[in-house]
C-alpha cells in the first residue's frame, strides 16, 4: 500500500518550541519560561488548545498578539518589553533538523507522498515561503491561514487526504504537539510523535511503515 506521510514544520522540521523561545529570549529582559506563562494566559482567555493558537486561527493578528504577551508580561514580571519585531526575530531563526529532511527526501524519493501540514498565522505567511523551497520539497503544502481548518480538526485531515488521495489508514502525521498526533489518530491516520529528540525514533516508525529501512540507512549515516 502506497503510504502518505505528512510533516509538522514548527517543531518537527524545524528545531522545537521550547528551543524556538529559548533563541528568541536570549539578551531579552525576561525568561522563555515567563514567555510561556503569558502565552498560557492569552491561549486560557480566548479559550484557545496553546499560545500560538490565538494567532494561528486568527483570533488576533500579530501585532494584536505582541502588544498582549507585552502587557502580560508588564501584569504578572513587572517586565517592560518591546515585542513588536518578534516576528522577524522569530523568523531570523532558519535551522532545520537536517536528518528529518534526508528522511523526508528519501521516502518521496521512493515513490511515498510526503507533505507538509503547518497551523501558520497569516501574517507568517510571507516569511514561510521564503524559508525553502517547499515546491521541491514535497508534493503539497498545507497551511492553516489558506483554509478554514487547522490541526487537530477533522478538516484539516480529509483535506490533506483530497491531496493524498489515499485512504484515512493510508496517511501519517508526524507532529510534536499530543493534540495533534491525537487529532490524526481520531481521523484514523497514523499520529507519530516527532521533532527534536523523537526525530530518530520517528524516523525508525515511519521506515517499518513505508518499508524501505534500507534505502533509508544510506541517508542516516
Amino acid at each position: 500500500m502506497r503510504h502518505a506521510v505528512w510533516t509538522d514544520f514548527r517543531g518537527v522540521l524545524t528545531p522545537p518550541l521550547r528551543e524556538g523561545l529559548r533563541v528568541y529570549c536570549l539578551g531579552k529582559p525576561f525568561s522563555p519560561e515567563q514567555l510561556g506563562q503569558c502565552l498560557r494566559a492569552i491561549a486560557d482567555r480566548y479559550g484557545s488548545p496553546d499560545g500560538m493558537a490565538v494567532l494561528d486561527s486568527g483570533t488576533l493578528d500579530e501585532r494584536e498578539w505582541t502588544a498582549e504577551i507585552a502587557q502580560e508580561l508588564s501584569d504578572r514580571f513587572a517586565v517592560d518589553a518591546d515585542l513588536s519585531a518578534l516576528g522577524v526575530e522569530w523568523w531570523s531563526d532558519r535551522r532545520i533538523d537536517s536528518k528529518w529532511l534526508d528522511a523526508l527526501r528519501t521516502w518521496r524519493e521512493a515513490g511515498v507522498f510526503v507533505g507538509l501540514i503547518s497551523n501558520l498565522p497569516p501574517d507568517w505567511r510571507a516569511p514561510f515561503l521564503d524559508f525553502a523551497d517547499w515546491d521541491g520539497l514535497f508534493d503539497q503544502v498545507l497551511l492553516s491561514c489558506d483554509h478554514a481548518t487547522r490541526k487537530p480538526e477533522a478538516g484539516m485531515f480529509r483535506l490533506a487526504q483530497s491531496y493524498s488521495g489515499l485512504p484515512p489508514e493510508a496517511n501519517v502525521l508526524v507532529d510534536d504537539l499530543d493534540a495533534n498526533v491525537a487529532g490524526a489518530r481520531a481521523a484514523g491516520w497514523t499520529g507519530v510523535l516527532g521533532g527534536g529528540a523523537a526525530t530518530d525514533a520517528a524516523v525508525q516508525q515511519i521506515n517499518s511503515i513505508v518499508r524501505i529501512g534500507a534505502h533509508h540507512q544510506g541517508a542516516t549515516r
